[in-house]
Formats: structure tokens, C-alpha cells, sequence
């Protein structure tokens, strides 16, 4: 199976690098345990851009050669680029991005890597498409690409032929992913726990962090939200959020929604949500205690809640995140 990793001026050399190793990490190891080679052979090359000329560098060597014309691969893993970097990339690299369309044309599946996600969107080839990429740069993202479906709350979105994973670092179990894709079930399996590489796929939810939405020109809702942000423990009745602002309700959430993409009760769950991450995170408070804090009197309600915004429970959480939790991980680490 021919595999080519783009390899661009300010793209992320773990995102380049980490596929590949992990690809030849699996090559070397998997006879070890199974007593036979990985059903497909793996030959990477990494793909640059030189003077408007493609070059490949076969992964055993270091001497690039010119990329000929009529050369197809199976697989093009576009890796991701420096967040601060997104335009830069996409309007120098207009020759890497008309070369993924005519490798797709050609039957060659793509694979982008976090804010890669931002030059295959240059393509094109993601219009009326499902795509995910980093939960921090989605809004960006569809701004730029208004008809693609992005589905942020995922880490892997498979479309067939082009696939899509969320934070840069969650290469490894998009690769895993790709393995089960290409080589089965079994051999993913087989070289998920050679490599110690999670293939669970928590959405991205797990991972995001809320960010007070203040983006916009509307003072009187700022002020609003401000309020939101302060009492959030208490109880905050939106009947008394619209008075404050002198509106009716009606024309207040109609203009909350507006500036914040969010309903005012919305706003108000994801700060508690907010909060709440935070203590389970750095204190050693018991669950009930901190669904008080943040503003539930209702458990049964704070654990469903909490778990359609973070995709999982305030336990699940706590023990993933939290500061026991983190020490189970340091304990087990040291003792491999």
C-alpha cells in the first residue's frame, strides 16, 4: 500500500513524523507477536514542494527525488499545520492542493490531521461533506468553508474515501483507526496493545473547553453574560435576565442566541458545566458537593446534563482528570 505524508513548510513534525513511525513501529513489531508480517506492506513517502516541483522522499532514505506525474498512491495523510499559520499555508501551498485533488481523481483515499482539515477544505472535496477538525478552530472553520458539515463533537469522521481526525495528537488512534481500516480488525487490535495506543474514540467533547462566548458588539447582552458568569451557582431566572436588559423575553433570547450562538439557558448550563470541570478537575470534592457549587440541587439532572456536554459522567471525568486520577496515571506510568 503506497502512503504519502505531506511534509510543508510550518507543518507540525510530530503530524508528519508520528504516522509514519507508527505505521513502521507496527511493520517491525507485529511478526514478533503473531508470527507473520502485516497482511499489507506499508511503503511511505513524504511528499514537499520545491521550486513548484513535487519531491518524494521514500521514508528508508534521505535523498529526495522528483515526483512523476503519473505516480498515485493509495492513502495522502495531510498533517496539520501551525494554528497561527492556517492562511499562510493555504494560499503558498496552492500546488500541494491541486496535486490532493488529482490524487483523489485517481482513486487515492485522504486523511487530514487536525487544522490539515483547512487544506483539504481548500480542495474542495469536503463541499457537502461531514468533516471534524480541532474543537478551538471549527467556527473558523466554517466560516471559510460554509458547505461542509462540521461535525466538532467527533474526533474521527469517516467519509469513504476522506477522513478527517480532530486534535493534533489524536493522530494515534486516527492511525489505529486506518489500520482497522486497511488490515482489519484483529491486526488493529494486535497493534493497538504492541504500541499501547487507545483505540476507544471519545468524542471531542471530552476535551473542549467552553469559551466565554464575548466575541460580539452587543454590550447589553455582554452585560448579561457577565451577570450569567458571576451568580451561575445561584438561581438565575431568565424572566429577570430580560428585565434587567428592559426587554421582553421573547426579543432577550432572540438577541442572546444572535450575538452568543447560544439560548440564555444554554449559556447558563455551559458555564455551570464549566465550573464544574474545573473543581472535579482541582479539588477533592465529592460529586454531589460540586453539583451544588456549580448550581444543581438535582443530581439525577447534573449527571445527565454533564455528560451530553462532556460526553461523559462527573465520576468518569473526575477519575480521568482529576488530581487522584492523574496520580493513578504517573503511578502506572513509572511502573511500566
Amino acid at each position: 500500500m503506497r502512503i504519502a505524508i505531506l511534509d510543508y513548510e510550518n507543518a507540525v513534525p510530530s503530524s508528519v513524523a508520528g504516522p509514519a513511525d507508527i505505521l513502521a513501529a507496527m511493520a517491525r513489531t507485529y511478526p514478533l507477536l503473531t508470527g507473520t508480517p502485516v497482511s499489507i506492506r506499508f511503503d511511505i513517502d513524504f511528499i514537499s514542494v520545491k521550486d513548484n516541483q513535487l519531491w518524494r522522499r521514500a521514508m528508508s532514505t534521505v535523498v529526495p527525488a522528483k515526483l512523476r506525474r503519473q505516480e498515485v498512491y493509495d492513502l495522502v495523510i495531510i498533517p496539520a499545520m501551525e494554528s497561527d499559520k492556517i492562511l499562510p499555508v493555504i494560499q503558498r501551498e496552492k500546488r500541494l492542493i491541486d496535486w490532493l485533488r488529482q490524487q483523489h481523481l485517481q482513486q487515492a483515499e485522504l486523511a487530514s490531521i487536525c487544522v490539515g482539515a483547512f487544506m483539504l477544505g481548500a480542495t474542495g472535496l469536503l463541499d457537502g461533506k461531514s468533516a471534524t477538525t480541532h474543537w478551538m478552530f471549527a467556527d473558523r472553520f466554517r466560516k471559510m468553508y460554509p458547505l461542509v458539515d462540521v461535525q466538532d463533537d467527533k474526533i474521527i469522521v469517516d467519509q469513504g474515501s476522506i477522513y478527517t481526525c480532530g486534535g493534533a495528537f489524536s493522530f494515534t488512534t486516527f492511525m489505529m483507526y486506518l489500520v482497522e481500516k486497511f488490515c482489519g480488525h484483529e491486526a488493529a487490535i494486535i497493534a493497538s496493545k504492541i504500541l499501547m495506543i487507545n483505540m476507544h474514540q471519545l468524542p471531542q467533547d471530552s476535551f473542549s473547553i467552553f469559551r466565554l462566548q464575548h466575541g460580539h458588539a452587543d454590550d447589553v447582552i455582554s452585560k448579561a453574560q457577565r451577570y450569567i458568569e458571576k451568580n451561575y451557582a445561584e438561581s438565575v431566572s431568565i424572566e429577570e435576565l430580560a428585565s434587567q436588559c428592559n426587554m421582553s423575553i421573547r426579543n432577550f433570547i432572540r438577541r442572546f442566541e444572535q450575538a452568543t450562538s447560544n439560548t440564555p439557558l444554554a449559556y447558563l448550563q455551559r458555564v455551570r458545566i464549566e465550573a464544574a470541570k474545573k473543581l472535579l478537575e482541582n479539588s477533592h470534592e465529592g460529586i454531589e458537593q460540586v453539583a451544588q457549587r456549580c448550581g444543581y440541587e438535582d443530581m439525577s439532572f447534573f449527571r445527565k446534563i454533564f455528560k451530553r456536554h462532556v460526553a461523559m459522567t462527573p465520576k468518569a471525568y473526575k477519575d480521568k482528570y482529576g488530581k487522584n486520577g492523574l496520580r493513578l496515571v504517573a503511578a502506572g506510568m513509572t511502573q511500566v
